[in-house]
């Protein structure tokens, strides 16, 4: 992990988050260490390394904190995505505390705030969410079976910790979204679409791999796609598990899921 000065942690948002409401975005880090065969990231600009390097690393914004006490004002109320090109939740965030840092230094200003994760470690920091008017934080959890996670996500979170998360979140009044994004092989749809239920989120997103003819920018890679073409599972696996979704609660596909929080007030002291 290498440490790095930068110029700014809030770039104005574009493509699919802009289209979503979003007028920033906020990226602790660069580069993630979960080395998702499908991410998107790893194929855009941003990503100056080889795609296949992707996960191998991470750059580490060490004077994160610093420029969120220094522009932390320009945010306030705005809608804010936090992260678009890696995820606020990175193992080194345990030591470093970049991703809460922020977070504190933007309590004042409350900005309309979605944190998008894989992390379980996210729940670390339950208490400085609990201070802000407007926050969900999407979790995603793309398949039921550990395997198929470790094929596809073989540095990422096990499953049944991420369901814990949101479960430890929801239990302290924080808004959740369940990301089936991609959503990946499947080995009890009924069951996992049940349990998805069970926990009421406030937005569930599913999406089949991402395609850069349909409005992402940056297309699954070719090894991804591979994979899961030897596994069987196809797009109309998907579309099925989206009805029966469907059949139970709102689901929104794609990037048309991933929109600004509510306001809410907060509860008295």
């Amino acid at each position: 992990m290498e440490q790095v000065n930068a110029k700014s942690i809030f770039s104005p948002a574009t493509g699919f988050i802009a289209r979503g409401g979003f007028e920033w975005t906020c990226n602790p880090y660069l580069g993630c260490t979960f080395a998702c065969s499908y991410c998107y990231a790893a194929f855009l600009p941003q990503n100056r390394r080889p795609v296949e390097d992707w996960g191998k690393w991470i750059s580490a914004k060490v004077n994160a904190v610093e420029l969120a006490r220094k522009h932390g004002p320009k945010l306030a109320g705005r809608p804010l995505y936090l992260s678009s090109v890696t995820d606020p939740y990175v193992p080194a965030e345990r030591s470093l505390c970049m991703t809460r840092g922020i977070l504190e230094a933007l309590v004042p200003h409350q900005p309309r705030l979605l944190i998008q994760t894989r992390g379980p470690l996210v729940v670390r920091d339950i208490d400085v969410l609990k201070r802000f008017t407007s926050l969900r934080v999407n979790v995603t959890i793309p398949t039921d079976d550990e395997e198929i996670k470790s094929a596809f996500e073989p540095k990422a979170p096990p499953l049944e910790r991420r369901w814990h998360a949101l479960a430890d979140l929801a239990a302290e009044g924080i808004a959740v979204g369940v990301c089936v994004t991609p959503m990946l092989p499947l080995r009890d749809p009924a069951a996992f679409v049940a349990r998805i239920a069970a926990l009421g989120p406030a937005v569930v997103v599913a999406q089949h791999f991402h395609d850069a003819g349909k409005g992402f920018g940056a297309d699954t890679g070719a090894k991804a796609r591979d994979s899961l073409r030897a596994r069987g599972w196809t797009e109309d696996d998907y579309r099925a598990c989206v009805d029966r979704m469907r059949a139970s609660m709102q689901v929104y596909e794609a990037e048309e899921g991933f929109f600004p929080p509510p306001l809410r007030a907060l509860p008295p002291a």
